[in-house]
């Protein structure tokens, strides 16, 4: 209760301080509502320049944060619910975390050494770490997602895509936004609040806070705790000084932080009496044998706890220096905190209760870089970028009753600093009006030096190990356009990414395994249409990639560890997406996108086996070969269809409605592959009705998410026994709600 009253003395307090800065009503310095929804009007920055998506050689997904908002999403994991493709599988905790675009991506827990596959980057700055971007989604202006590998001018740890986040400049004028919405179950609160304007004639400001509070769904039988629950606040404030048209200078910082307990997995089903731990037949007395896809109970007596912080500030400077040349440059200093700790044993017993982590890391980053003006034979984008990267982290798994098992009861201390140097550059030959030749080049090294020290909690002993590692890699890109008319262009493209390789810094491997560098090859060809009269756009990619050295986990079957191994995966399909405005002079958009996904292991015999996993399922002497399967959390198919439409009322008031439906079709949620982990093909409805004033001062809404009340997972293991956990997300049920929003 003291939580839920300092929530809504915040909620409160945000239109109030509103209207104390706020003495009349102004138009921020955005895009009005119905000029955003026209995909001929969208700007882009995928290639480090603002650029009309429809101009863009690339597979761009690209989401507002209007229909965000209007959606109710407000989590960076929401994004798998908006863009087909897309996944952010939920798993124990911000140490374990990866986006996958296209079946591509990577989530370990020896995340001090191990870089994701997807970039994250918020306004040009790259997270170094995957955990940092469990984040919520304030003061947006778009999201883009790039499809592919994007190395060449992304850089860090882009090899299967990028997460492109652009916040809201500081506006002309005075203009606040503010929110604040309650769902159903679990008392899911949400508020936010935005405030932008004129500090002088050339200094603009912006501020934003939000807080998020959510109570556990997950109930613990023994002693009645919720697990799993949301409480996270954050801030972002931006200053943007313009003293004259060719320079402005914009100075950054947030901080967000997350308190939870949270997060634990349930069991959905033990094994036979006969194969089960003993700590597991506790557990079948208080919370039962029969279980299933809807077991919501868990009966432990350890914690369950995850704080985790992210916090920073950037400094962006861009000049024009003559010519048309511009000058950037980016200056950021980041943290991210997250201490977390996990029971995970499902049983009142003392077998693996303390399972803890404390993992601190911070990064410096420095991109330099100049664009030359459009419109001649030959314009270019080319820079320098320096990355430089530390992580402390200390790891202690205390299992006493299990000292027989050679990886249990060791406290760990990893030190890693990683150092990334970089010269990119690509440039777009005009051989004439309508045929385009794009070159592109990134040399990059980069040095890691890893220390890492163990001791045995039971016998005392110890041992350490240090080593480092340097590469030199070069990533290009070629691509080749036409544009029949100025509203159709077809393109062509081959992309050579890379993605740093590293240690396993595991807890339960003795020494610092070294695991090479994942290089995926990527084809694509595709086609962008609009059709200005029918208010109608439809653009599609086709992509086959090949990737070396991708970054996944083996099987040693005398440690009984899971350590990193480099292994072969290809990737094939489409994305098309499709928007349409019927009427010019109605507020109805509809949007359609679908990604088919053919993603499979490549030569890969030696692969780890499920828990419980016999002779007759292909487990052989401990391992099996997924050669030609299916990679993890790569639905074949994936649709996303929405519709907006707005209506004046009279009187000033307006209605409105937004629809969404999300659909992925069967999938691996697990590793390895086996058949407890394949989830069945599943759709999210969503939508709001809200009525406000035409003006958009203020709205009131309802809203519904999941509305078909789908059970769905979002990873399944085995143990060894055979014993099957699942993890559902909050979003795995039904969720309704009301709103209210305002605007001055």
């Amino acid at each position: 209760m003291p939580k839920m009253r300092t929530f809504f003395t915040c909620a409160a307090a945000i239109p109030a301080c509103a209207i104390a800065f706020a003495a009349a009503p102004a138009m921020a310095q955005d895009q009005p509502e119905t000029a955003a929804r026209d995909d001929t009007a969208i700007v882009v920055t995928a290639q480090k320049r603002e650029e009309r998506l429809q101009d863009v050689p690339l597979s761009i997904a690209v989401v507002g944060g209007d229909r965000l908002n209007d959606l109710q999403l407000n989590a960076s994991t929401d994004l798998q619910y908006v863009v087909p493709g897309l996944m952010s599988p939920a798993q124990s905790g911000p140490r374990n975390f990866g986006f996958f675009i296209r079946g591509v991506g990577t989530n370990t827990f020896s995340s001090e050494t191990i870089e994701p596959s997807t970039a994250y980057v918020i306004d040009g700055v790259v997270m170094g770490q995957s955990g940092a971007t469990l984040v919520d989604l304030p003061d947006i202006e778009r999201i883009e997602v790039l499809r592919g590998p994007q190395s060449t001018l992304f850089g860090k740890n882009a090899s299967a895509g990028v997460i492109n986040i652009a916040t809201r400049r500081p506006s002309d004028t005075l203009t606040f936004r503010a929110g604040v919405s309650l769902g159903s179950p679990d008392n899911d609160l949400h508020a936010y609040g935005y405030l932008s304007g004129p500090l002088a004639e050339t200094l603009r400001f912006s501020v934003s806070a939000r807080r998020s509070y959510r109570e556990g769904y997950i109930r613990n039988e023994p002693d009645g705790r919720r697990l799993n629950d949301r409480d996270e606040y954050g801030f972002r404030g931006k200053l943007e000084f313009e003293p004259s048209s060719a320079l402005r200078a914009t100075l950054t910082g947030d901080y967000w932080e997350s308190n939870s307990n949270c997060c634990i997995w349930t069991v959905q089903r033990f094994p036979d009496p006969a194969f089960r731990y003993p700590w597991e037949n506790t557990a079948v007395g208080i919370i039962g044998d029969d279980l299933g896809r809807e077991n919501q109970k868990q009966s432990i007596n350890g914690d369950v706890f995850t704080h985790a912080k992210s916090y920073g500030a950037s400094l962006q400077l861009d000049w024009d220096i003559g010519g048309g040349h511009t000058l950037t440059s980016i200056s950021a200093w980041r943290g991210f905190e997250t201490v977390d700790g996990l029971d995970s044993d499902s049983s009142t017993d003392n077998f693996l209760d303390i399972n803890y982590g404390d993992h601190k890391q911070r990064q410096v980053s420095q991109e330099l870089r100049i664009a030359s003006p459009t419109g001649g034979f030959v314009d270019y984008v080319a820079g320098l970028y320096y990355f430089r990267q530390t992580v402390d982290s200390y790891t202690n798994q205390l299992f006493p009753t299990l000292f027989f098992l050679p990886f249990f009861n060791r406290e760990v201390d990893v030190d890693v600093a990683t150092r990334n140097m970089a010269v990119f550059g690509q440039a777009n030959f005009n051989i004439t009006d309508q045929l385009t030749v794009t070159l592109g080049g990134r040399w990059l090294t980069e040095k890691q030096r890893v220390a890492k020290s163990r001791l045995d909690t039971i016998t005392l002993a110890t041992d350490s190990a240090s080593v480092s590692g340097k590469d030199d890699a070069l990533t290009w890109r070629a691509a080749i356009e036409y544009n029949f008319t100025p509203d159709i262009m077809a393109f062509a493209s081959v992309t050579r990414g890379y993605k740093g390789g590293g240690f396993d810094s595991n807890i339960a491997v003795q020494a610092l395994l070294p695991v090479g560098p994942e290089r995926p090859t990527s084809y694509e060809a595709g086609l962008r249409t609009t059709f200005p009269g029918a208010g109608l756009t439809f653009n599609v990619t086709g992509y086959y990639a090949d990737i070396k050295g991708y970054q996944t986990a083996s099987r040693d079957p005398i440690a009984l560890t899971f350590p990193l191994t480099n292994g072969d995966a290809k990737t094939r399909g489409f994305e098309a997406e499709l928007s349409w405005r019927p009427v010019r002079t109605a507020d109805l958009f509809l949007t359609a996108g679908v990604a088919y996904t053919n993603a499979e292991w490549g030569d890969f015999p030696g692969a780890p086996c499920a828990g419980g996993q016999t002779a007759a399922q292909g487990c052989i002497g401990g391992v099996q070969d997924l050669t030609g399967q299916p990679l993890p959390f790569a639905p074949k198919w994936a649709y996303n269809l929405g519709l907006d439409y707005a209506q004046p009322l009279g009187g000033g008031l307006k209605i409105s409605t937004s629809v969404n439906y999300n659909y992925r079709s069967k999938q691996v949620i697990g590793f390895p592959n086996y058949v407890d982990v394949n989830e069945p093909g599943y759709g999210l409805l969503a939508a709001t009705i809200g009525i406000g004033a035409e003006n958009d001062a203020w709205k009131v809404s309802v809203f519904g998410k999941n509305l078909t009340d789908e059970n769905f997972r979002t990873f399944a293991f085995n143990n060894t026994n055979g014993t099957l956990n699942q993890y559902r997300v909050y979003e795995s049920r039904r969720i309704v709600g009301a709103a209210l929003d305002v605007t001055f």
